[in-house]
């Protein structure tokens, strides 16, 4: 624990020195930035990406969008999303993209829920890069959020019982595990979900999976509008996204004005299908987090 300190020490006085050229870039500046993490006994050395936009006020502090891959994925995925990487262009926030972990080192990366080939604390791992995050005075801390995908999802998730970094989440394609449902929230947070109607590797109503064992959608939804003295009678309504269509519940008056959406995607199974309804999907996210 001592060595990770003076890591991070060292850390802090390296980044303080990358803050400038990163604010005057001319484009979206791309950076990968190291943390050494102690796992199974070993400092183990973990990378995170940080992405943000040509912003000429140096005073000016911006969001973090926290994005988690899928089981076996990387970083890299969500630095070639055009929707975000369009947003961060348009200095509506900064995109913080960590990698998973993996114990053979060799099939991509892993966030540890219980059933991973994985033994890494993510959470520490995260609670790790907000403390490097610190150094960089052009953030807003206080306006945190997180998109996980499949494996991504079950650790947004995660972190929205066990920290209090974000105040809103987007798990995508995958509810919460049973284990972390059971998991009591006392500070209240928004909840994006949406699953696939369809999905054959994450199902709609949960159950035992290869994966772990999850609870049904529906009833993740209202374990985190129950966490937060959400109404939990919802309000139904039908959207159509190039085609797809969404049935989509909201569950509001929550504490300090928070709320949960339960999205479904008709037809639609461990992805959402096309690159416009996934445009439109990653909008719809941003402009939920920017309503919290």
């Amino acid at each position: 624990m001592q060595k990770i300190k003076i890591f991070l020490f060292a850390l802090y006085f390296i980044l303080q020195g990358c803050e400038r050229e990163a604010i005057h870039d001319s484009s979206n500046s791309l950076k990968d930035f190291k943390i050494t993490q102690l796992i199974d006994g070993v400092l183990t050395e973990r990378q995170f990406t940080v992405v943000s936009p040509a912003v000429q006020n140096n005073s000016l502090k911006l969001p973090l969008v926290f994005a988690f891959h899928g089981a076996g994925g990387s970083a890299e995925q969500f630095t070639y999303n055009p929707t975000l990487d369009s947003l961060i262009s348009n200095g509506e926030f900064i995109g913080i993209y960590p990698n998973g972990h993996s114990n053979t080192g060799n099939n991509g990366g892993y966030w540890n829920l219980g059933n991973e080939p994985t033994s890494a604390d993510d959470v520490e791992f995260v609670n790790l890069i907000i403390d490097t995050l610190l150094s960089f005075s052009n953030i807003n801390i206080e306006k945190a959020y997180a998109i996980g995908y499949s494996n991504g999802s079950g650790m947004v998730n995660l972190l929205g019982k066990q920290t209090d970094h974000f105040k809103a989440i987007a798990p995508l394609f995958s509810q919460q595990l049973i284990s972390t449902g059971n998991i009591i929230n006392n500070s209240a947070i928004s909840v994006f979900q949406l699953n696939g109607e369809t999905d054959d590797v994450i199902p709609l109503s949960g159950g035992n999976t290869d994966v772990g064992e999850f609870m049904s959608a529906t009833n993740s939804a209202l374990n985190w509008a129950s966490n937060f003295n959400c109404n939990i009678v919802g309000i139904a309504t039908t959207e159509n996204w190039n085609n797809i269509t969404i049935e989509s519940t909201l569950y509001g008056n929550c504490d300090n004005n928070h709320e949960v959406k339960k999205l479904v995607a008709i037809g639609q199974g461990h992805e959402i299908g096309n690159y416009q309804a996934e445009e439109i999907m990653y909008n719809q996210i941003w402009s939920f987090f920017k309503d919290h």
